[in-house]
């Protein structure tokens, strides 16, 4: 099999790949925050999980630093990955990591010091405000951990490891739920604090394994040379994305006003519940999500845009099916959700239950819009991604206000309104954009494959290796390389493709091979899915580098004048 438009095998590979450990990951993670909600509120009260949605807010505060810094320079990383810049590497990992370090203290101290008086700003129910201090006291003094962990992670996972996070997260998970059963019984809502500042110190210890690797891209070298630069542009990648989870953490916070005023204690119960409906629909999303910016935002530093788009249908379609079967639990099963948190009163069991259903119908368009987003963002289209951020969010509130303006009693129906209208204008958006650019996809405004550029997927045969290299060569004689470079290129690869087609997994169909010819030479990636080769292919002197990242044997061959010539 040989066809100049690549097959999605390949790539489907990696994102299952990837989806299993960062699923895991996320699944672990959810269950450990959804179960503070389920023991607080069987063992201490409602009002305990209005106390932690409450404080949620703050949280996403502790996130975002991580996001600034940390999944920023992740995905600025993942591009130089791709293209194989790794001094460029190095060095945003070590200013990443100084200021995750830096601004994650920072911001324990500040907010561990003056907790009482931010609770005081976000919280003005009687009932519930000493529940939230309670809490929100410990969570602040182990914010330091929470910013670590999730910056590292981001990290590890974009290194082609999102299995090592998936194990760390999952121990900090189950650490979490051991200590909330055993801690919250004698301590109250504070042990279940401590249960989840425990959680992050656990998961961080173990994927910090991951820099002991001689696999890992990552080395420590001087942070301060170019260390404004570089921040700057940590910074920079990681604003829209640190924005988006402001907005929502200020969302909440004014949601959380609103529906309090209009409904009382009672009506930011039945929110509570289904926020963490929206939160179990991450368990998905933060996967997915992932799979994309670490993915994806390699394939579009080797300038793999074929790639990218076969990652983005896959990914969008994952998405919608299986929150779509989520979305009819919640319809046929309402009631499983109001009584695991504690919803024991008849009255406000039916209520919960229509809001749920209600509510539920946000889910698909806001899942799309998601992927959207982060598609956006490894394009560079920063401001577009953030402006569907705040867009987003800011269609929620006011759809709210409207709706409670008409009639408390249908505020529910206010969330699935805001999502739909919201994909109606990104698209409406998008297609201006299409419009002024025809060289880009008119959705998801992915760049169309240029003349310097060919996608092969190749079969695990001699013959269709010969008969790739005859297009490529053909390909290559196009371009303004000299023949003798292009003959050394051309040895070069069939060497790499003979040992690729020999160790590979035969009943794998076939591995994918891009080549972009940049100014400086060409840049070659192949990739092949099934175990680790057993004899790595890598020739520093031609310019050939092997890693193993997402259940795959990539091989990077960069320059064409870095090969030999058959002279040599």
């Amino acid at each position: 099999m040989l066809t100049n438009r690549r097959n999605t095998f390949v790539i489907s590979q990696a994102l299952r790949n990837f989806l299993g450990a960062s699923i895991l990951t996320s699944v672990s993670s959810q269950l450990a925050v959804t179960t503070d909600a389920i023991v607080v509120g069987n063992l201490v009260g409602p009002d305990a999980v209005s106390a932690i949605n409450i404080t949620m807010p703050i949280n996403m505060l502790f996130s975002c630093v991580s996001i600034l810094i940390g999944l920023g320079a992740s995905i600025l990383s993942a591009r130089a990955i791709g293209s194989r810049e790794n001094s460029k590497v190095n060095h945003i990992f070590s200013v990443a990591l100084l200021l995750l370090v830096a601004l994650g203290a920072t911001v324990s101290i500040f907010t561990y010091t003056r907790c009482e008086n931010i609770m005081s700003l976000i919280c003005s129910d009687e009932r519930i405000y000493p529940l939230a201090v309670e809490y929100a006291d410990v969570i602040t003094g182990g914010a330091i951990f929470l910013i670590l962990s999730n910056g590292i992670n981001y990290f590890v996972s974009t290194d082609g490891a999102p299995s090592l996070v998936a194990k760390g997260v999952i121990a900090g998970a189950v650490a979490n739920i051991l200590l909330d059963i055993l801690l919250v019984g004698f301590m109250g809502i504070s042990g279940s604090a401590w249960a989840t500042v425990i959680n992050y110190t656990v998961t961080l210890a173990i994927v910090c394994t991951h820099f002991k690797k001689k696999s890992c891209s990552y080395r420590l070298v001087n942070p301060f040379r170019g260390l404004a630069r570089q921040a700057v542009g940590n910074i920079y990648e990681g604003l829209p994305l640190m924005l988006g989870n402001m907005l929502l953490g200020v969302a909440v916070l004014v949601i959380n006003k609103m529906i309090l005023s209009a409904t009382g204690a009672d009506g930011l119960y039945i929110w509570s519940i289904c926020l963490q409906v929206l939160l179990l629909t991450f368990v998905v999303l933060n996967g997915v999500g992932n799979a994309i910016l670490s993915i994806g935002g390699i394939l579009v530093g080797e300038r793999d845009y074929n790639g990218v788009r076969i990652l983005t249908r896959i990914s969008l379609k994952f998405v919608c099916t299986v929150v779509a079967i989520f979305v009819v639990a919640v319809m046929i099963f309402p009631q499983f959700l109001s009584f695991i948190f504690g919803n024991n009163s008849g009255n406000m069991i039916y209520g919960t239950d229509n809001a749920l259903r209600i509510f539920s119908l946000l889910l698909v368009p806001f899942a799309i819009t998601l992927i959207m987003r982060l598609l956006f963002q490894i394009l560079e289209y920063r401001i577009l991604s953030l402006l569907m951020s705040a867009g987003q969010l800011a269609f929620i509130i006011a759809s709210l206000w409207i709706f409670i303006g008409i009639d408390p009693e249908i505020l529910w129906w206010s969330f699935p309104f805001s999502a739909v209208m919201l994909i109606v204008i990104q698209i409406t958006a998008t297609a201006a954009l299409w419009l002024k650019r025809r060289d880009i996809s008119p959705i998801t405004l992915i760049p169309k494959v240029n003349r310097n550029s060919i996608d092969l997927s190749i079969a695990y045969r001699k013959e269709s290796i010969e008969k790739a290299i005859d297009e490529i060569r053909d390909f290559l004689s196009q371009s303004d390389i000299d023949k003798i470079k292009t003959d050394g290129f051309i040895e070069c690869f069939r060497k790499v493709a003979v040992h690729v087609a020999g160790t590979g997994n035969k009943k794998k169909g076939s591995f994918d091979v891009h080549i972009h010819n940049r100014h400086s030479g060409i840049s070659t990636t192949l990739r092949a899915s099934g175990e680790k080769f057993t004899e790595l292919i890598t020739d520093t002197a031609h310019n050939i580098e092997f890693k193993y990242m997402y259940g795959q044997n990539v091989v990077f061959i960069k320059q064409a004048d870095r090969c030999p010539t058959p002279a040599q």
